[in-house]
């Protein structure tokens, strides 16, 4: 396809407050052969440590609203915000031009002919606009409520706040083609849902090139069709080579943090690290992404190493060290260390510990080994690093640990 095309799509935009059960609609949607999109786990994505959205938060609404991971607390900060509409609006207009770019993006990338976006404030975005038929998941106030108790840790004052903060519904139901009434039990919302999407006429969609491209498309010769151009494939996960070392040292190997635009390439070498035979689906990348920070080692523009690190109370725990062959892990593996160590001790960290499973290349372990990490063992961990890395340890996992400071911040309990 050319640079204004892209592959036309029938959008559902599915609204519902808190606890109405719009997940379990999309969820529906779903199994019948849409591709779904979960507004909520986007924010989730684009809020990651580091991220500029990330950054924006923390200036408006200050440090305290962070984890010692140095995440985003989730629970503190929508504490904030659902207390005061001024603080909310102001988040709003940080997380929703994010949330609204990388849905644009995924939806670009969709080649199923339906697809549905969840998003409670989908109208108030303006997204609505674009879809070709809007979805409404209705329900009793205390059906909902009961739903929230249920399924969140929320006080029943909170639940109820949350309700009231997320606007007057009734003006958005209105716009709606579709009502779906989720007060009855599984198999009737079902029951609604697969006759809703029976009406569906994916050759109906209109036309959002002008939308996802973000630029009005220029008029087209009225006698040339339109040509699909196939998407260069993702590169192929393949055996470790192992290349001797001069034809390494030849390259720039330079290191930095992942961005979004990597996506692509970094499924490719994830999936290399995880001896899988095809790259990772575009969603699991985004989750991994969401979950870790990646730190990428980049020689003429393709990936030749990574690693994978979080901090929680001072620790800062690097997993999925990967390099694509003996050589760029000698001149790769260093850097990323020494990278992470960087912005460890910015967060104030007191260890980094690599977890390295059991069978990894020796050449990983060489180079832990030749950057002065030492070989550890649970028990003689400080308790609360301890206790960090019994949460990540996997069976058959060594640990190897490199002290950023001689002064301990966390006590022993």
């Amino acid at each position: 396809m050319t640079k204004w095309q892209v592959t036309n799509l029938y959008l559902i935009g599915l609204i519902g407050t808190l606890g109405s059960g719009k997940s379990t609609v999309r969820k529906m949607l779903e199994q019948l052969g849409a591709r779904g999109i979960d507004a909520d786990a986007l924010a989730h994505v684009v809020m990651q440590r580091g991220s500029a959205p990330w950054r924006a938060i923390v200036d408006t609404f200050g440090a305290d609203i962070l984890l010692p991971s140095g995440r985003i607390d989730r629970r503190k900060l929508s504490a904030r915000v659902f207390a005061d509409a001024a603080a909310l609006r102001q988040l709003e207009a940080i997380v929703h031009p994010a949330v609204g770019a990388l849905t644009k993006e995924l939806l670009r990338e969709t080649r199923q002919p339906v697809a549905v976006v969840e998003a409670i404030k989908l109208v108030e975005a303006g997204m609505h606009q674009w879809c070709d038929a809007l979805w409404a998941v209705t329900c009793a106030p205390e059906v909902q409520i009961a739903r929230v108790l249920q399924t969140r840790n929320l006080r029943e004052e909170d639940a109820r706040a949350r309700l009231a903060a997320q606007g007057a519904y009734a003006s958005n139901l209105r716009l709606a083609q579709v009502i779906i009434d989720n007060n009855g039990d599984e198999s009737a919302t079902r029951a609604q849902v697969e006759k809703a999407w029976r009406a569906i006429h994916p050759a109906s969609a209109r036309d959002k090139s002008a939308w996802l491209l973000g630029v009005e498309p220029p008029p087209e010769p009225a006698a040339a069709p339109a040509v699909e151009t196939p998407r260069a494939p993702l590169p192929p996960v393949e055996t470790l080579a192992q290349p001797s070392a001069p034809v390494a040292a030849k390259r720039d190997i330079q290191v930095r943090r992942s961005r979004r635009a990597d996506l692509d390439a970094l499924s490719a070498a994830i999936a290399k690290h995880d001896q899988r035979a095809e790259p990772l689906s575009r969603d699991e990348a985004l989750k991994r992404l969401g979950e870790r920070g990646y730190r990428i080692a980049v020689a003429d523009n393709h990936i030749v190493g990574l690693a994978a690190w979080e901090a929680e109370n001072l620790v800062a725990c690097v997993r999925e060290l990967w390099a694509e062959s003996v050589a760029d892990g000698a001149i790769a593996l260093p850097r990323l260390f020494e990278l992470i160590e960087n912005e460890a001790r910015e967060l104030l960290c007191e260890v980094v510990l690599l977890l390295i499973d059991a069978g990894a290349p020796d050449y990983i372990v060489e180079q832990a080994q030749a950057s002065n990490y030492e070989l550890l063992s649970p028990g003689t961990l400080q308790p609360v690093w301890r206790q960090v890395v019994q949460e990540r340890l996997q069976p058959g996992d060594r640990i190897w640990g490199k002290r950023l400071t001689t002064e301990l911040r966390t006590k022993p309990f």
